[in-house]
């Protein structure tokens, strides 16, 4: 049992729980926008299918031989640095692969390889290594003749729009910078349904952020692993729904709403608003603090907060709905390691958690997040940086208040610090 603290405020109260889960904290990439508040709610569709990469089984293979060639042909050079076990050729038309054309070679990093006897027509050919995973793809080439083609190991990524918004531009990034580069898009645009491939993409970890034909934010994936060809199916942000009415907004430009004031103890130091921020520095590890807003209970609602932690790795950004400091639904991310997951609190005990932490590329571990909690006919949603990702049952208290604040797990002495808080009662 973990001994609930409280502290008043003319603000509201200060709640302190302990929390012992698992999760993580910190790192610096591009802005990440806040909820955009125009309806209406656009539905998450589910992810398209993929065509299947064919995934054959690690056999030993001889070294390679150069066969007559006989029609089409192409002459294929491997200096991607990794042995090439697998090519497969299949219509551009097609939605799957077709077979692997090395039958029983490899072509060995430096070597050359033909491959004869292709009728001729317009092809992707995918390079695979020993594992089954793609090293390169060369998409939409016409083979007539004799061909040629270099595997570089160069990375390509498939967008797919599945949102009702054309894509205007398209920002791929190395996670390390602090600036977006360059539009990868150039003249064309990706308009709803329809897919684009970028191609020559050193492979590495990147931010990618697409933008609307008004250069408006529709989604972004933080610290992605370009290698082969990957895909993105672009879901897009979600609206706030229709009835959504802002009751509640503070910048944390003052301190007019009485937060903190440098309330303090053993654990927790609750601080006063500055710099545009409020912060919480959590001594103590295996702890758990967050402070109310005060002014309305609800049952509808939807509340959102900007949120870094720093000081301690497994740090975490919480956004918490409830009656009281015993009973409680608690949101956290934890950018360190992409992953957020949703608490129960009720009668002063954690119960199983609703959602187990979960990988989310939504999630920024360089910078701030915006989390964002809904309650909408009984079911709690969970956003990060305006897309949903996960839902859970939210019937346990009929009505409640918001709360922010974060947590530490393995270390203590992490700042939480929140910004831009703005709560929308559902009328």
């Amino acid at each position: 049992m973990r001994n609930i603290r409280w502290l008043w405020l003319a603000a509201g109260i200060l709640v302190l729980a302990a929390l012992a889960c698992s999760g993580g904290g910190e790192t610096t990439t591009p802005e990440t926008p806040p909820t955009a508040e125009v309806p209406p709610t656009a539905e998450v569709p589910p992810t398209a299918e993929v065509p299947p990469t064919m995934m054959p089984t690690n056999t030993p293979k001889p070294e390679p031989t150069t066969p007559s060639v006989e029609g089409t042909s192409i002459e294929i050079t491997n200096n991607s640095g990794i042995d090439v076990w697998y090519v497969f050729l299949s219509p551009s038309e097609a939605n799957e692969w077709g077979e692997d054309w090395l039958v029983d070679d490899v072509i060995p990093d430096g070597q050359t390889y033909t491959i004869g006897g292709i009728p001729e027509g317009l092809y992707d050919i995918m390079a695979v290594d020993e594992d089954g995973e793609e090293i390169e793809v060369y998409w939409g080439v016409e083979l007539v003749g004799e061909m040629t083609w270099t595997i570089t190991g160069m990375a390509s990524l498939e967008v797919v729009n599945e949102t009702d918004d054309t894509v205007g531009y398209l920002y791929i990034s190395p996670t390390d910078s602090d600036v977006w580069g360059d539009d990868w898009l150039g003249d064309d645009v990706i308009v709803p349904g329809d897919s684009y491939v970028v191609d020559g993409i050193s492979p590495g970890d990147y931010d990618i952020q697409a933008q609307d034909l008004d250069e408006e934010f529709v989604e972004a994936l933080y610290n992605v692993g370009l290698h082969g060809l990957d895909t993105w199916t672009v879901v897009g942000k979600t609206y706030l729904p229709d009835n959504a009415v802002l009751r509640f907004e503070d910048a944390f430009e003052d301190n007019r709403n009485n937060w903190g004031n440098d309330a303090a103890d053993e654990d927790v130091f609750f601080m006063r608003p500055a710099n545009g921020e409020y912060c919480i520095l959590i001594k103590s590890d295996n702890f758990t603090a967050w402070e109310w807003y005060e002014p309305f209970t609800t049952d509808e609602f939807a509340a959102e907060v900007a949120c870094t932690a720093e000081g301690a790795e497994d740090a975490t950004c919480g956004l918490g709905f409830g009656p009281d400091g015993d009973n409680l639904y608690w949101f956290e991310v934890s950018a360190s390691d992409q992953t957020f997951a949703l608490f129960l609190l009720e009668d002063d005990a954690w119960q199983d958690q609703l959602v187990e932490w979960t990988m989310s590329h939504s999630i920024d571990p360089i910078r701030t997040n915006y989390l964002r909690l809904e309650r909408v006919g009984g079911v709690v949603s969970l956003y990060v940086n305006s897309v949903l990702v996960g839902e859970a049952d939210g019937t346990r208290f009929p009505t409640g208040r918001i709360g922010i604040g974060g947590s530490t797990y393995e270390d203590g002495n992490a700042t939480v610090c929140l910004d831009n808080l703005r709560v929308w009662r559902l009328e």
